[in-house]
């Protein structure tokens, strides 16, 4: 089935860049919002991407114009009944999402793919809310929708080949680069950062290294900024939401450290409060190598976190292959569970969240001993979030050196 007119559910950051990559694919979008005002901001927002893209000459003004035109914002359900797709990007709330793929799910011809850009819930729970579950599948595309390239393709338990070849295709016409993904909590890409993010709490925690110079090692080793700085960008409170959703589906892997609830009870959310991890001066963001001002709060929260509390016995100094190796072991899970092909997982990071050099690569040029051994040195000092997944001590039992002959290794799992 070629996609020609699709609808887009929640008119908000994400659902505006969502129907923004529709149309300039050529594909008719109906936006839908529940208020009209939410509707017309989305519109507006859409309308600056496509001035931006003028100026930038990628388009001419009436190429701009005529994609645009392709859109139409509603708060009505007309125009449901010939479209040919639905991607739903309303707020992480499954009670919400429910409702919206019940209501889709009468409104839309029975040919009709219904997809998700959910970065954690069920897919399979929300396929289950309709007489479609064949048809229902998870698209998680990234913020910004309109210039991150990866889409996690997520199928829930009943969705078709079908679906889930014509989801990956559509991606591809989006100039997207797609990851299949098995349904896990997390997904891969949010799977795969939040022990890192952990990691970099835990480090701050033991007063092993400051803020910046956590960020500082991150970004040298190939990413696009700092745990700290991500923390405070995506917000401290839906970062600890996460995590707290995590523990109670991964268990010890992603306990929740302590200072994430220190600053959300404070009120310091990081960007959108002008305080986390460091200060936010409104308009003023620091320049590239600019130092950044630390909250002043931060030491006497941690002061307090720390008192009477046991420190680790024997805590390293600062290496940053401590934050990386908790993502690289999750990955090694995930392929472990067959939630990923190996081949995808580099792929993911890259397109996924900016990561330079491919996180698998530290297998290549370290080999699986050495980050099995790390994995157990840390281990034995920091406790079971560091324990190797069992794929790992295989692949160390069997001589495999790196991932380059880790199909061959995994064919029998």
């Amino acid at each position: 089935m070629k996609v020609e007119k699709a609808a887009v559910i929640g008119a908000g950051t994400m659902g505006a860049g969502i129907a923004q990559v529709l149309s300039q694919a050529g594909i008719e979008v109906i936006l839908k919002d529940v208020k009209q005002e939410f509707v017309e901001r989305g519109l507006a927002s859409i309308q600056r991407m496509y001035e931006s893209r003028v100026k930038k000459e990628v388009l001419t003004q009436p190429e701009a114009d005529h994609l645009f035109a392709m859109i139409q914002g509603t708060t009505s359900w007309e125009g449901f009944a010939d479209v040919d797709l639905v991607i739903e990007a309303a707020l992480e709330t499954i009670d919400l999402k429910l409702e919206i793929f019940g209501e889709l799910d009468r409104r839309c011809p029975s040919r009709t793919i219904l997809a998700t850009n959910t970065s954690a819930l069920s897919i399979s729970e929300i396929a289950q809310h309709t007489k479609r579950p064949d048809k229902v599948v998870g698209m998680h595309l990234f913020n910004p929708a309109q210039a991150m390239k990866l889409v996690e393709v997520i199928p829930g338990i009943e969705t078709s080949h079908q679906t889930v070849e014509l989801a990956l295709e559509l991606c591809r016409e989006l100039h997207k680069i797609p990851v299949k993904v098995e349904e896990c909590p997390g997904f891969l890409v949010n799977r795969l950062l939040f022990p890192y993010l952990n990691e970099a709490l835990h480090v701050l925690e033991e007063g092993i290294a400051e803020p910046e110079s956590v960020d500082k090692a991150a970004v040298a080793f190939g990413l696009p900024m700092g745990p700290f700085t991500l923390l405070d960008m995506t917000g401290i409170d839906v970062c600890s939401h996460v995590t707290s959703f995590l523990y109670g589906e991964y268990g010890v892997r992603f306990e929740p450290v302590s200072i994430l609830k220190s600053l959300v009870g404070k009120g310091q959310l990081g960007q959108k409060s002008g305080c986390g991890f460091y200060v936010h001066e409104k308009g003023k963001p620091p320049a590239k190598e600019e130092p950044r001002k630390l909250n002043p709060e931060l030491n006497d929260l941690l002061a307090t976190i720390r008192k009477g509390r046991m420190q680790p016995k024997a805590s390293r100094t600062f290496d940053v292959n401590r934050v990386i190796l908790p993502m690289f072991n999750e990955a090694i899970y995930a392929i472990q569970e067959g939630v990923v092909q190996a081949k995808d997982v580099d792929v993911a990071m890259e397109f996924g969240c900016g990561l330079t050099r491919g996180l698998l690569s530290l297998a290549e040029e370290k080999g699986f001993a050495w980050c099995l051994a790390e994995m157990e040195a840390y281990q034995e000092v920091l406790g079971e979030r560091f324990r190797p997944a069992w794929l790992l001590r295989k692949l160390v039992r069997g001589g495999v050196h790196d991932f380059t002959r880790l199909h061959a290794a995994v064919a029998v799992v």
